[in-house]
C-alpha cells in the first residue's frame, strides 16, 4: 500500500478497501491536524475535526468524484469543517451584538417589542442560512477561494500565491461568488444591502 499513489488508494477506497483507507489516513492526518490545531488552538477540537473529515470521506466514498489531488480534497473538506466550527462557536458570542446592529441598520428603535425582536432574529437567521447554503452550492474552487478570502482575510495576491493561481483568476472567482449570493438574495426578495451588511458582520 505504501507504494501506491493517493489516486490509486482512493480508487481502492471506493471499493471499500479499509487497508487503503488506513494508509491514506496515515499519510494525511498529520498535515490536516496541524492545520486544524493552528486554527482552533485546541488539540481535542483539532483531532475531532480531522476525524470528522475522514469519517465523511469514507461514508461518501462510493459516490465521490474527485477531480483534484486527494490531499487537496481533504484539505478543502477540513476548511469547510473549520468554517462550520467557527460559525457555531462565534455565532453564540456575536449573535446578539450582530442582531442589534442588524436591527439598527433597519432603522428600528432601541426599545423593541418582543414580536419585533423575534421577527428580526428570524430574518437575520434566514439570511445567514441563505448565505451559507449559497456558499455550499458554489463550485469547489470558487467556494475555496471565497472562504479563504472571508475567513482568513487574505489579499487577492496572497490567495493567488497560496492556490497557485493568477490574481485575476482569484478576483474573478470572488466576484462570481458575490454575484451568486446577490442573485439568490434577489430571488428570495432580500435586498443586496442586507446581504452585504450581514457578510460584513460575519467577518468583523
Amino acid at each position: 500500500m505504501k507504494s501506491l499513489s493517493d489516486k490509486a488508494l482512493f480508487e481502492l477506497i471506493q471499493q471499500s478497501d479499509y487497508e487503503a483507507f488506513n494508509e491514506l489516513y496515515k499519510r494525511s492526518w498529520k498535515n490536516l491536524y496541524t492545520i486544524a490545531h493552528k486554527k482552533t488552538g485546541s488539540r481535542e477540537d483539532a483531532f475531532d475535526l480531522v476525524q470528522n473529515v475522514f469519517m465523511g470521506f469514507y461514508d461518501k466514498r462510493v459516490q465521490l468524484q474527485i477531480n483534484i489531488p486527494v490531499q487537496d480534497y481533504l484539505r478543502n473538506a477540513l476548511i469547510f469543517k473549520l468554517s462550520d466550527y467557527f460559525r457555531a462557536r462565534g455565532f453564540q458570542e456575536k449573535h446578539y451584538k450582530n442582531l442589534e446592529l442588524f436591527m439598527a441598520n433597519r432603522s428600528m428603535t432601541e426599545h423593541f417589542h418582543e414580536q419585533e425582536l423575534e421577527m428580526a432574529e428570524n430574518e437575520y437567521q434566514d439570511i445567514l442560512d441563505l448565505i451559507y447554503q449559497t456558499i455550499d452550492d458554489m463550485p469547489e474552487k470558487m467556494r475555496e477561494i471565497f472562504l479563504i478570502s472571508r475567513s482568513e482575510n487574505y489579499s487577492i495576491n496572497q490567495i493567488a500565491e497560496k492556490l497557485n493561481l493568477s490574481p485575476q483568476t482569484v478576483k474573478n472567482q470572488i466576484s462570481k461568488a458575490y454575484a451568486k449570493i446577490r442573485q439568490n438574495a434577489t430571488q428570495h426578495h432580500i435586498s443586496t444591502a442586507k446581504i452585504a451588511f450581514i457578510i460584513w458582520l460575519m467577518n468583523s
